[in-house]
């Protein structure tokens, strides 16, 4: 049903921790990322570990925007077979993250859990799990309700079945991007912060350049990871790439006791226990605004079942249609874009779900009666109009590559990032990126939706 409340844009401030950029840009790099995000970031780790020079280029602040609002869980329960081989490795990458770039991103590799009160819910959960064995990275299996009490008694009783994760896993979304943007910087990586792309630049049809706000870099390769706008920048090279918003809604509440040790799902909806023992909580459920991009692709999605696993509305707001028209035409070099005009993009906060979510979970956890919310705020994700993400060479624009669109973002991105390093330095890459080939929308493959 058609809503026409929850579907605005505000001025955002990022949640994210601070982190020390550079100020002179310069005149030449082997590879620019634009976009600060979990796959800006990790890109960017990657290609310096392997002695690549490299500038991440972001118009606000390092996960500023979806990468520092996420749920924070690494997961893949009930998602689609052929996600499932990068799945696995992105879980291994998180896994040593800490490790490997020695600071703390709030790892929790206790496993994650999703309860269940209905029969119903159980069997959809078991018949996924009987589908999914043999898949890579699948380490899960249901539980009974003296196995729940056993594996954390804080998670109460009267609960019919879980499904576990034993591999799952959770992560501080405000720590984890700009803890990898340091380490990447640490190994020689520049990082430009509120430093705008407003123009890839190319010689006889390769990329030759970025122009920024600050002024031009050389390079000869560029990863687009800049998750909502990569779209509005891709258009402007001639390239039409398919995404659509998803607008949520998350509290943190002050830290409590005896709350759940294990990170999971209710039917309230998710909950991460965060560092301090706070916990955050969202329920499985969003706003999708109406967008020309979304007008454009509503007959593919129509005619494809787009089953997912939370609840999405579609919601009708003027100025955010308004606002991707004008975000999509083609600046001069001398214009302030509209990435500039909106540092930090943030969906108006409506608390349809947040506070619901945070009543509700009391009702299955008593140790959250009386819980005090601390805050309440909003994050945009984007996914691709098939839900499959893109992680890609462009073959028509020799030195462009995409890594966007992935709606488990902080789950996949991780590997995402991994693989774009593999392919600009000639490595193989550790996963098929066949399906998240961006030429998939242009040569006539039929349009699937993947969950």
């Amino acid at each position: 049903m058609l809503k026409f409340k929850g579907g605005g844009i505000v001025p955002g401030v990022s949640r994210a921790v601070e982190v020390k950029g550079d100020n002179e840009l310069p005149a030449e790099v082997d590879v620019v990322v634009i976009g600060g995000g979990f796959i800006g970031c990790i890109t960017a780790l990657e290609l310096a570990e392997r002695g690549v020079s490299v500038a991440v280029c972001e118009k606000g602040v390092i996960a500023g925007e979806a990468s520092g609002r996420a749920a924070g869980l690494v997961e893949y329960e009930l998602l689609s077979p052929i996600k499932m081989s990068l799945l696995a490795r992105s879980m291994e990458r998180w896994r040593d993250m800490p490790t490997r770039i020695n600071t703390d991103i709030g790892y929790q590799g206790t496993g994650l859990i999703s309860l269940f009160n209905e029969e119903k819910q159980a069997e959809f959960s078991a018949a996924w799990l009987k589908d999914m064995q043999g898949q890579p990275g699948i380490d899960a299996r249901m539980l009974t309700p003296d196995e729940i009490k056993a594996i954390d008694p804080n998670l109460g009783s009267g609960w019919h079945s879980a499904l576990y994760q034993a591999n799952g896993a959770a992560i501080e979304p405000r720590l984890a991007a700009p803890a990898i943007a340091k380490a990447a910087r640490a190994l020689g990586a520049k990082l430009f912060q509120n430093c705008a792309v407003r123009r890839i630049e190319r010689q006889a049809g390769q990329i030759s350049s970025v122009l920024t706000e600050r002024g031009s870099i050389k390079t000869s390769k560029v990863v687009m990871a800049g998750g909502i706008w990569s779209s509005m920048l891709a258009s402007h090279l001639g390239i039409d790439l398919p995404q659509m918003m998803i607008f949520a809604e998350l509290a943190s509440v002050e830290p409590i006791n005896d709350g759940p040790r294990i990170n999971g799902m209710t039917p309230a909806g998710y909950y991460r226990r965060e560092p301090d023992g706070g916990y955050t909580f969202n329920k499985a459920a969003g706003r999708i605004p109406i967008t020309p991009a979304l007008v454009k692709n509503i007959r593919k999605l129509m005619a494809a079942p787009t089953d997912m696993d939370q609840e999405m509305i579609p919601v009708l707001n003027l100025r955010t249609f308004l606002w991707e028209l004008k975000a999509y035409r083609e600046r001069t070099g001398d214009e302030i874009s509209m990435f500039e005009k909106y540092r930090v993009l943030q969906p108006e906060m409506i608390d349809e779900y947040c506070s619901a979510a945070v009543k509700e979970v009391a009702q299955y956890f008593p140790a959250f009666s009386g819980c005090q919310i601390r805050e309440r705020y909003t994050g945009s994700l984007m996914t691709t109009m098939d839900n499959l993400g893109v992680i890609s060479q462009v073959k028509s624009i020799p030195g462009l590559y995409i890594g966007t669109g992935m709606l488990y973002g902080l789950t996949m991105g991780a590997a995402a990032g991994e693989a774009l390093a593999d392919m600009i330095t000639g490595e193989k890459t550790k996963f098929d990126i066949t399906p998240y080939r961006y030429e998939r929308f242009i040569d006539g493959s039929k349009f699937e939706f993947h969950p």
